[in-house]
Formats: C-alpha cells, structure tokens, sequence
C-alpha cells in the first residue's frame, strides 16, 4: 500500500495537535507546517522499516522527549533519536501487555487447578480476567465454544488498544486472534521519503 498525500496530512495534523497538547507554551516562532509533514514521514517510514511499529501518532509524540523549556519538533520528531524512543516505548508497552496477559491467564489456570470449570472461571460475576485474556484461556483449554462467547469482547478490547496482539503472540496462534494478523507494510512514494534526512533510519 503506497502512503498518500492525504494519509500523511492527516498523520501530520494528529501530529501537530497531540504536540501542542503536550507543549502549550511552544513557540511557533519560523516554523512552517513542513514540521509536522516530516514528522508524519517519519512515522510511516519507521511502520516500513519495522511493521511492528504501528501507525499512531499520538502515541509518537508520547513517545517523545519534550520536558526542556524551548521545546524543539524538528529536535524531538524527526531527529534520528525520534524513531528509537518510538521503538522503545512501544516495546515497554507490548511487555507490560503480556505480563499482563500472562498473569491473568496463570490466574484462572489456578482456578481450574483448584477444581472450578472453565465455564465457572469465565462466566465469574465480577469477572476477574479481561476479555482478551478470557478468549485466550479458552482456546488454550481447548474450548472454542467459550472463546466465541468472548470474541465480540476480546474484539473491543483489542481496538482499544491493538498492541495486544503483538503481546499476545506468544500466548495464541495468530490465525485465532480475534482480528486478521497485520497488513503488509506500507511502501512511501520517494517523494515523501526524500521529506526526511535518510540517516535517520541508519
């Protein structure tokens, strides 16, 4: 899939939003509207170069350094540090994740340890595990009666936040994920590659 002009503007304009957000006393000063296009390249780049990336620009600038008082986009978005401090947070997101996963899955597996069915565990008032944990636990009991019950769910709790399914790799067989395994990775036209200087993705 080729990136669009108009995918990067709106990349560009979520970009520019969630930065003024998080630095209401920047000064727009000489700056043009090319910061934010570049920024947003730059995002779609670093989705190219690694798929697991995804494509999220409130989470980039999130992602980003931006405590000094003269806070600087061309610094802090597109510099070569940018993509690495993405990289990283998505990372400590996708382990935070699957500790998570994992630790409520070990929870309902003592359950059943103890003697309770896997239809007590999952039908549990209040519920004890997420969804997506709940849909897990059943297709590794071996119960995909239960794990359809869930899927609507597991789906919601997946769209929240689609990292899930990079945490939860280790745990399901992709083709059982309550969503299809990730599009082929975007190619950039080389005119939006050439937005952006080519050491930063050395």
């Amino acid at each position: 899939m080729i990136a669009t002009q108009e995918m990067i503007d709106d990349l560009a304009k979520r970009i520019d939003l969630a930065y003024r957000l998080r630095c209401p006393d920047w000064n727009e000063g000489c700056s043009t509207h090319r910061i934010w296009d570049a920024a947003a390249t730059a995002l779609l780049r670093a989705h190219e170069v690694d798929p697991l990336l995804p494509i999220d620009p409130e989470l980039y600038v999130a992602a980003q350094t931006l405590d000094s008082p003269g806070c600087d986009p061309w610094e802090s978005l597109v510099h070569a540090s940018s993509v690495v401090r993405y990289r990283k947070a998505v990372r400590r997101i996708v382990s935070a994740l699957r500790r998570e996963l994992r630790r409520e899955i070990r929870r309902a597996e003592r359950r059943v340890d103890r003697g309770e069915s896997w239809d007590e565990v999952l039908s549990a008032q209040p519920c004890f595990v997420s969804p997506l944990s709940g849909y897990l636990c059943a297709h590794r009991a071996g119960r995909p009666d239960l794990a359809s019950g869930l899927f609507d769910r597991a789906l919601e709790q997946h769209e929240a936040c689609p990292l899930y399914q990079q945490a939860s790799a280790s745990l399901l067989s992709a083709s059982l994920y309550p969503v299809a395994p990730p599009v082929k990775q975007l190619s950039l036209a080389p005119l939006h590659l050439a937005a952006i200087p080519s050491s930063l993705w050395n």
